[in-house]
């Protein structure tokens, strides 16, 4: 990624750009060229601020922008549109900067990219919206509740219409202002190295304020990381950054010493690691996944937690087979429709097309998870999405064809708040503060 200088303005249009064009995920980009070292702290969280707020309301961004330009919107170069989504999101949503220097700033970004002529492009579209401010208004929810609300809290309108048709549009309206929220970040306590006073002294140390969870008593929010991850305590496997949702699921698998547990979609480890922690690391942990540089990140988590017994296997989880197990957590690939308000790009990455193809996916790993169970195993399926296709679309099925299979109830693991009538997880960032996210406990019978 070639970049001209330090303006972390300049560097936002280029890792927006890369995240569309070579389907990049934006915080691994950032992790890349914040490693570098070349930004200051300030400059890094604006860097930080202009990607992520960008992917999150580029659908806003766009319907404004196509409302001014005076052509054909997808022929325009993308440099030059990131370039105006980045500028336009410091215009509507940061008041930091005066709107004049944000204009100059981006106008002098698109120069340098496109040339003379489409610099005075992007100057007469700024400058034109700064005027106008008032004219760029959403439909009503009224008159057109999915429009509306796809605009007006930037969703794709196949998804807006999916949890319209789902949940009604007053439960769309709330789960869609709460995914364009800047989300607090989970750290779970390693229970076998620190408690939480003093990981609570330790984050005090570092300037963090940490907020325990009311959903699980070794997990934390905090509103800013400041350099976490590259702390002592980090270091030492006092803890781990993970969402509450998260940990929810490895409460369903119920880790007991001496247990044999097949995790079929393990990397990077979060599931697999909070597992061997809840086990008093005497529970054998295979941790299989198909995809070895996340993989490694799996063992790099292991170690640093000082885990014994997780055993990481390169192998793809529709076809792996192993026995016997006590239990086994399909932790699904899905559309990620529970993370959104983290991964911006999701939105725009999935398609209505493309979930027929994943909830294939989730059922052929389920039936191979099935597989490894022996009478009286549990099998737990979880994912991070908030679509009724991939979660009782995929177990609903499953039971109908297994009679040997049974739903055990999750209150008996979880805080029933987060518990539906049939006795499955299912987290809303709406109410619950947490990612979107769904869980079932299965015990075989018979």
């Amino acid at each position: 990624m070639i970049v001209r200088g330090r303006n972390p303005r300049h560097l936002a249009v280029h890792i927006v750009n890369r995240v569309f064009r070579s389907d990049s995920y934006a915080d691994i980009l950032l992790d890349e060229m914040l490693k570098r070292g070349d930004l200051s702290r300030q400059d890094s969280a604006f860097l930080a601020e202009l990607v992520y707020g960008t992917l999150r309301w580029l659908a806003r961004l766009d319907w404004i922008l196509k409302q001014v330009y005076h052509g054909d919107w997808p022929r325009v170069p993308s440099m030059i549109r990131r370039t105006l989504e980045v500028g336009l999101y410091q215009i509507l949503f940061l008041d930091k900067v005066p709107h004049y220097a944000v204009v100059n700033e981006t106008v002098q970004i698109a120069t340098e990219e496109k040339g003379i002529a489409w610099g005075r492009t992007v100057n007469a579209i700024l400058r034109e919206i700064v005027r106008h401010p008032d004219s760029f208004s959403p439909p009503s929810v009224e008159s057109d509740p999915v429009l509306a609300i796809s605009i007006r809290w930037s969703h794709p309108e196949w998804l807006v219409k999916k949890w319209v048709d789902e949940v009604g549009v007053d439960r769309t309206l709330s789960l869609c202002e709460a995914n364009n929220k800047r989300p607090t970040l989970g750290v779970r306590v390693h229970p076998n190295h620190a408690n939480r006073e003093r990981v609570l002294k330790a984050f005090k140390a570092l300037g963090i304020e940490a907020h325990p969870s009311a959903l699980l008593d070794e997990f934390f929010t905090i509103e800013k990381a400041k350099g976490l991850v590259f702390s002592e305590p980090f270091k030492r496997g006092f803890f781990t950054i993970q969402d509450v949702s998260a940990g929810l699921v490895s409460h369903l698998v119920d880790p007991q010493p001496g247990e044999r547990i097949l995790d079929l979609c393990a990397a990077p480890g979060g599931k697999a690691t909070h597992t061997a922690e809840l086990g008093k690391d005497r529970v054998f942990v295979l941790a299989v996944d198909h995809r070895f540089a996340r993989l490694q990140q799996l063992v790099e988590n292991r170690d640093r937690l000082k885990l014994k017994h997780l055993y990481p296997v390169l192998a793809d989880g529709r076809f792996f087979r192993v026995r016997p197990v006590d239990k086994v957590l399909v932790d699904a690939p899905c559309s990620g429709t529970g993370v959104l308000r983290r991964r911006g790009e999701m939105r725009w990455r999935n398609t209505e097309r493309s979930i027929p193809e994943l909830v294939l996916l989730q059922k052929r790993l389920l039936e191979s998870g099935a597989e490894s169970i022996q009478k009286g195993g549990i099998l737990v399926y979880s994912t991070c999405s908030v679509l009724k296709e991939e979660n009782e679309g995929v177990v609903v099925p499953f039971l109908e064809n297994h009679s040997d299979f049974k739903v055990e109830d999750a209150r008996l693991f979880v805080p029933s708040d987060v518990v539906s009538d049939r006795g499955f997880i299912e987290t809303w960032p709406d109410r619950h503060g947490c990612d979107g996210s769904f869980a079932v406990r299965l015990k075989k019978v018979k």
